[in-house]
């Protein structure tokens, strides 16, 4: 009988997985050579499934708190479950109270092993567990476009795109690059896409007082199976944006926005910071800008004025994509870190 594994994934007040749950778990355990292996199921709660392996989401429900979590671990350990912890940013963050922050450290230390994305928050992480293991994300090319990385002509740039997707809590990072927008000066017409920032007051004031017009791209859903396949597909930009500004909590980060931009055929720039610095070749699979107006300005410009290089970099970034981080090459990381907890 195949070993059975319990999935409780990180979901929202509405009860839908989040993004990450679904690039970091359950993409990855649905794939079919781990189906092979093991037998995988996915749940919101954990109801005394026959199970030998129980995989913990970051924070894994809204509300959870340290009472909740020793609930379960308790619960786990009483029936003889390894526990598998996986999280993928420092939380240390605003974002997460006091009393999730207790789950998380719970969760941290009672753990037979630690996923997490980056060798920095392995690093970062490494006094609650010596059990951890660096799964770096990969997307799963079922849900790309079939037409992957197809550009347009660069003939019909009639306005050129520029685009930035990130969640809410990334208006920081978005200013970082605002007055280098403002001081482009291109002969070629320019269009700024957004795809989930901002709610912020101020940087809409900042983003509606640039030379160019910006508008807001609301994807037909949130969930990101459809999500994924709805970007890679009906997205047309030229240009993304990936700025981080210098932060502890950003050095955790993983690349997952590279990723994206290439399996939408985009050409990035991206912050020369840990996260990007170890996967994109600078002038080969992206662009990276050092944390300066000049910096920024001046990529921009050098993409903005090159539709040739554009397309190098996004053809290159695709074949990045396909050749190192997809599923299809990286699916066993999930099932040897599996075997390893079982095993030893």
């Amino acid at each position: 009988m195949k070993p059975r594994v319990l999935v409780l994934y990180e979901y929202s007040w509405v009860g839908l997985a989040h993004g990450s749950a679904h690039i970091r778990l359950l993409r990855p355990l649905s794939y079919p050579p781990v189906q092979e292996r093991f037998e995988v199921t996915t749940a919101p709660i954990y109801s005394e499934q026959p199970v030998e392996i129980v995989v913990i989401d970051r924070r894994w429900r809204p509300d959870v708190d340290a009472e909740m979590a020793q609930t379960l671990i308790d619960r786990l350990r009483n029936r003889g479950v390894k526990i598998v912890y996986n999280i993928d940013d420092d939380p240390y963050i605003p974002a997460f109270g006091a009393g999730q922050l207790a789950a998380v450290e719970l969760f941290l230390r009672s753990a037979d092993l630690v996923l997490v994305s980056t060798q920095p928050l392995a690093d970062r992480l490494a006094e609650y567990n010596r059990h951890i293991r660096v799964l770096p994300n990969a997307l799963d090319e079922r849900l790309l476009s079939p037409e992957l990385g197809r550009r347009r002509s660069i003939f019909d740039l009639d306005p050129l795109v520029i685009g930035y997707m990130g969640t809410h809590t990334h208006d920081e990072d978005l200013r970082l690059i605002v007055e280098s927008l403002q001081q482009i000066k291109a002969a070629t017409p320019l269009e700024l896409h957004l795809i989930g920032v901002t709610e912020d007051k101020e940087t809409w004031r900042l983003l509606e007082a640039l030379p160019f017009p910006v508008r807001r791209v609301k994807p037909p859903t949130p969930e990101y199976p459809h999500f994924m396949a709805w970007f890679s597909s009906q997205v047309r930009w030229e240009i993304g944006l990936a700025p981080l500004q210098k932060t502890d909590f950003n050095h955790c980060k993983s690349d997952v926005k590279f990723l994206d931009y290439a399996a939408a055929g985009v050409a990035g720039i991206y912050s020369n910071v840990t996260a990007y610095a170890g996967s994109v070749q600078h002038g080969v699979t992206g662009w990276l800008a050092d944390a300066s107006v000049e910096s920024w300005r001046e990529a921009l410009l050098a993409l903005i004025k090159d539709p040739e290089l554009r397309q190098t970099l996004a053809a290159n970034a695709h074949r990045y994509l396909l050749a190192e981080r997809t599923l299809a090459q990286r699916w066993g990381d999930w099932t040897a870190a599996l075997e390893a907890v079982l095993y030893g």
